[in-house]
């Protein structure tokens, strides 16, 4: 996969718009990474959005962005994969680039949060799961995350107490971050202050939903070309329903995924630079670092501590910020960790600046950790 490049990154700042619209910040973060490739036009535009079609009746996404852009006559999709959207409409782009059947592809990633109540909200993020057996019933994610924490510190026989540190990280990353919804570093203290959200995950646990766009443009490959390339895509799906993670504390597709693409890359592990995984939430947080091979199982929070994904250690983690302080716009959520992860190769990160990075593992999840998609880019 080689001969794939980013050539255009484009995002908006993570936050409650509430005088913008969903094709509104589409069309900012599409504009900005058209604008990186000055003269290139896409032959086609994916778009990524996981909850507009039940939160505001608006599906084929698609095919109104690239309206709204002039891009007429070109080919269009919407990717809907629950949070994973971002990452699977990448993964399709790069097929079509690799296919023939494109030049250059477009992604666009784009979510609309904060016009709906919380328990609204709520309850239409609970489509990613089993709709008969799950949502159905009133489970959640928030739920179901809290299900799996207290099963994870029973299991490994850890303080609750431990999990700040996956947030801590987030947030001292994302405290550099102006695109960031949360850019403040977290104390400890405030941490054992924080409401609980559903025990015991508490709201600092949990990444804030909001409203958000980002796009990426992907090309062939040109010659003596100095873009960060796209060395390996994999999208592996696994056991569906809540009690599969909860009762086995494993995320099998995130790991097969992820060894799925490190073999494509012909890179190992300690070979990368920097990784940016799915942090919805605390206790994905841990499972994903976990399943990616960062930690064995149970160790990822005492890891933490330990201060092993920091920034100058050896595994930089959510260097940016992560979707906890960044904030997630579920739908485009994949796009903004290939975003931001494609700035730290390029050097272009500012004070969150990872040294001299090279190559970086962008991985996100849907459905409850059902679908895992991962990206590895390098330059």
């Amino acid at each position: 996969m080689n001969h794939i490049e980013i050539i255009g990154l484009g995002q908006t700042r993570c936050a409650e718009k509430w005088n913008v619209g969903l094709l509104d910040l589409a069309i900012k973060a599409a504009a900005q990474a058209l604008a990186e490739a000055k003269d290139v036009t896409p032959c086609a535009l994916i778009a990524a959005n996981a909850l507009s079609g039940a939160l505001f009746d608006q599906r084929n996404l698609g095919t109104f962005i690239a309206d709204r852009l002039g891009l007429h006559g070109i080919e269009t999709h919407t990717v809907a994969t629950d949070e994973a959207s971002g990452g699977s409409a990448i993964r399709l782009a790069s097929a079509l680039i690799q296919a023939g059947r494109c030049e250059a592809v477009l992604v666009v990633g784009a979510e609309k949060t904060s016009d709906a109540l919380p328990d609204q909200l709520e309850a239409v993020r609970a489509t990613g799961l089993d709709a008969l057996q799950e949502a159905e019933f009133g489970f959640s994610p928030t739920i179901a995350a809290a299900l799996g924490m207290q099963q994870y510190l029973q299991t490994h026989g850890l303080d609750k107490g431990l999990f700040y540190h996956l947030s801590e990280i987030a947030h001292r990353n994302g405290a550099h971050n102006p695109k960031a919804i949360f850019p403040w570093v977290l104390k400890q203290e405030q941490y054992a202050k924080s409401p609980m959200a559903a025990a015991p995950l508490s709201v600092c646990d949990n990444a804030p939903s909001c409203d958000g766009g980002a796009a990426v443009l992907l090309r062939r490959s040109k010659p003596q070309s100095t873009h960060v390339r796209l060395l390996a895509s994999a999208a592996v799906s696994g056991p569906t329903g809540i009690a599969a993670p909860i009762t086995s504390l494993a995320l099998p597709a995130a790991q097969a995924s992820a060894a799925r693409a490190l073999d494509e890359a012909g890179l190992a592990l300690d070979a990368l630079s920097l990784f940016e995984l799915h942090d919805v939430n605390a206790f994905f947080a841990a499972l994903s670092i976990e399943a990616v091979g960062l930690a064995p199982r149970g160790e990822a929070l005492t890891r933490a501590a330990a201060g092993h994904f920091y920034t100058d250690a050896a595994h930089p983690l959510w260097t940016m910020g992560g979707h906890k302080s960044r904030g997630i716009a579920p739908g485009a959520a994949g796009v903004y960790q290939l975003v931001e992860a494609a700035l730290q190769l390029r050097q272009q990160a500012g004070p969150c600046q990872v040294p001299n990075a090279k190559t970086a593992l962008v991985q996100c999840l849907g459905s409850f950790g059902a679908l895992a998609v991962t990206h590895i880019i390098g330059v």
